[in-house]
């Protein structure tokens, strides 16, 4: 009984630090392409890597 509460425990940790890391990482590349965006419009350039609004997606199927 002991045993099995313990692994549970420790199976909801990890769960709950890989949820963390998972949005921690998504918000610093979020940020990472504001910052490029930033940048890139204070150079009056286009950002390459962003979606173009009204562009067909040419992605072979």
């Amino acid at each position: 009984m002991d045993f099995a509460l313990v692994i549970g425990l420790v199976l909801v940790i990890f769960l709950v630090a890989g949820i963390v890391v998972v949005s921690q990482d998504r918000r610093a590349a979020r940020q990472a392409a504001l910052r490029r965006q930033e940048r890139l419009a204070r150079l009056g350039e286009v950002d390459p890597l962003a979606v173009r609004d009204g562009q067909p997606d040419r992605r072979p199927r």
